[in-house]
């Protein structure tokens, strides 16, 4: 994974930053719906430098991919994965709990 190279596509506001997400997130896991209304679990986790600090997203039945800082905010993430209808979604859910 070619993190952190930054975000692809469209962007969107976040009121949240990816600091506050990781934190609140832990590495037992933090369950909320998607945009699309999918059971999300976010997760902490590192990309494969080991270095940079990502949130991991796993739906039910499949991986939805990663976001680290610099893609925070974006519709892809530094691979290009479709990754804003979970960042989105958990966005919105920690300006709720925080």
């Amino acid at each position: 994974m070619p993190h952190p190279n930054g975000g692809r596509g469209n962007t969107f506001p976040t009121t949240k930053t990816f600091a506050q997400a990781y934190a609140h997130v832990s590495s037992y896991g933090l369950k909320f719906n998607s945009t699309t209304g999918e059971p999300i679990t976010a997760a902490q986790g590192v990309a494969q430098d080991r270095l940079t600090e990502t949130i991991n997203f796993q739906g039910e039945n499949s991986r939805h991919g990663n976001v680290c800082e610099q893609c925070w905010g974006f519709r892809k993430n530094c691979s290009g994965a479709r990754i804003g209808h979970c960042v989105e979604a958990l966005n919105a859910f920690l300006a709720k709990d925080l």
